[in-house]
């Protein structure tokens, strides 16, 4: 395990660029168009989360079930794969490297439960997410530790003086941005930053009398940083070009929306 992110191979190996992102989706995006792309992205977050509620895991497991999720999908397309599979699987294999392990038979079982309305169960035994887990691991290529911005927001804002209602505020942010594919593009801690930006744009910083946020101004505060603020800005209209898109997703229309794609594929 690496000591630090920038020894990492998250940094050295799966920190990739926007050209090979879009090859990625080539495949699905000829047979969807790119917001629902996008929809059906959340939605699988979304029951990565539902799962992740139902066995309570801690969000740190749940991040890192995304990111694992998401590196999958740079080789891979919807349209050949299962991705309830793939995302029980990768919430499996998050609970064990972030030292939280569930049974398999426990995991396999919940998601019999939480997929009963989407799909009539998990129609998956403890064998099949055990075989895929190596399958998985293989396009991991082994690269499991994870590092996310979650101490990085937590340091900064605590230097900053920004109250709890703050830290909450831009958590948040970092919990809603594994729904884009910033944690595929930039470090964390920019992406931390870019959480504490949009915290203070949309004046729910929140600092306390005296502290540093409180007597700086802001906008020096991040120009005064040794960082690249265009990362910063690019992350955060990532993230808010994403509550554009969610603002306008409804749950109940991701399965007809997902079978409408397998549909396509079995017409090849």
């Amino acid at each position: 395990m690496a000591a630090n992110y920038w020894a990492s191979t998250q940094k050295n190996h799966w920190t990739i660029d926007r050209w090979t992102l879009a090859k990625s989706r080539e495949e699905d995006l000829e047979h969807v168009p790119i917001n629902d792309y996008v929809k059906l992205k959340i939605w699988f977050c979304h029951l990565i989360q539902k799962l992740s509620k139902r066995l309570q895991l801690r969000q740190q497991i749940v991040a890192t079930a995304f990111v694992y999720f998401k590196r999958f999908y740079v080789n891979n397309s919807l349209r050949e794969t299962d991705p309830v599979l793939v995302l029980v699987t990768c919430v499996y294999l998050a609970s064990k490297i972030e030292e939280c392990p569930v049974h398999i038979k426990i995991i396999t079982q919940e998601a019999k439960t939480v997929f009963q309305a989407d799909f009539g169960g998990f129609p998956y035994d403890a064998s099949r997410v055990a075989e895929f887990e190596f399958y998985l691991l293989e396009e991991l290529e082994f690269c499991l530790i994870v590092w996310h911005p979650y101490r990085s927001i937590t340091q900064i804002c605590n230097e900053l003086g920004m109250r709890e209602s703050g830290i909450q505020y831009a958590w948040f942010i970092v919990n809603d941005s594994y729904r884009t594919d910033v944690c595929l593009l930039y470090p964390p801690h920019l992406i931390a930053l870019a959480a504490i930006y949009l915290t203070v744009a949309l004046n729910h910083a929140d600092f306390a009398p005296g502290s540093t946020g409180d007597q700086r101004d802001m906008k020096q505060w991040f120009a005064d940083l040794n960082v690249d603020m265009t990362s910063i800005v690019e992350i955060s209209q990532e993230i808010l070009a994403i509550y554009e898109i969610w603002a306008d997703w409804k749950e109940e229309k991701m399965l007809p929306l997902y079978k409408e794609l397998k549909s396509k594929q079995a017409k090849q």
